[in-house]
């Protein structure tokens, strides 16, 4: 199911196809990665995974980051490595779940091309997590109880930020073929 996102009434579309981006935004756990790949290889795009661009950028696992540097100068350098995706064209970009919620980020994706939030209910995220909450920085050293308190939170705190995404979808809903909106 698409939604289009009435509640963000600074939305204009002004999708180009030959020149946009799409960005997939949402929690972390919601499949922003799989979706990315199953868009590219359906209609001919490349896709980027905007974690993979940073580690990459910098020679340093996310996990690194966060541990040496701390969070702040992870979300600089992912910040940097956004805007440096400007050059590339008809592009999909598997954002960060914290990406939207830094230094106008969302408003910076929404001007290069259309937002899309994974909306996924937290029970699915915290079942898809447990597996490799070693991973990711954030959530650790988290029991199954705080997993789920930690993304409720989480998901508190970036909902301003999600919400102001051009278009919402729920994978439980959705198909590859609804995607073509997204295109037009």
């Amino acid at each position: 199911m698409i939604n289009t996102n009435s509640n963000n009434n600074n939305f204009k579309y002004t999708h180009s196809s030959a020149h946009s981006h799409i960005f997939l935004i949402g929690m972390m756990g919601s499949g922003k990665s799989y979706w990315a790949q199953q868009l590219a290889t359906t209609y001919n795009m490349n896709w980027i995974d905007l974690d993979s661009e940073v580690e990459k950028e910098n020679m340093m696992s996310i996990k690194e980051i966060f541990e040496t540097e701390g969070e702040e100068s992870f979300r600089i350098k992912e910040k940097n490595a956004l805007h440096k995706l400007a050059h590339h064209k008809n592009l999909i970009i598997a954002t960060g779940g914290g990406t939207p919620c830094f230094y106008n980020n969302m408003q910076w994706m929404n001007e290069h091309g259309t937002t899309i939030w994974i909306d996924e209910p937290v029970s699915i995220l915290v079942k898809r997590l447990f597996k490799e909450k070693s991973h990711r920085p954030l959530i650790k050293n988290l029991t199954n109880n705080e997993l789920e308190a930690f993304l409720e939170q989480k998901l508190k705190e970036r909902k301003p930020f999600y919400n102001q995404a051009k278009f919402i979808i729920n994978s439980q809903n959705f198909s590859i073929g609804d995607a073509k909106i997204f295109l037009q």
